[in-house]
């Protein structure tokens, strides 16, 4: 089982903010599934919503969140920052 994130964005006439949301399956098609699922919940009269799939690795660590980047939002990617010292 790989590891996934769904970023879920609401919005109207303006942004009505993100929920994430992890989850564990099987592979890509199966988290959209998933993902997909999570965001016609959230969806409501007049409140549009679409989202993003993002694999994470299993040594990513999520105890820390922080935002997304762009270009991670785009790709569906996590790209690991780099400790320089």
């Amino acid at each position: 089982m790989s590891r996934f994130i769904a970023v879920i964005h609401g919005w109207h006439v303006d942004s009505n903010g993100f929920n994430v949301h992890e989850f564990e399956a099987t592979d890509k098609k199966e988290a959209n599934q998933k993902a997909a699922y999570l965001t016609m919940q959230r969806q409501k009269s007049f409140d549009r919503c679409d989202y993003v799939v993002v694999e994470i690795a299993s040594s990513e660590s999520i105890n820390r969140p922080r935002k997304l980047t762009i270009r991670e939002r785009l790709t569906g990617r996590i790209h690991a920052p780099t400790n320089r010292q």
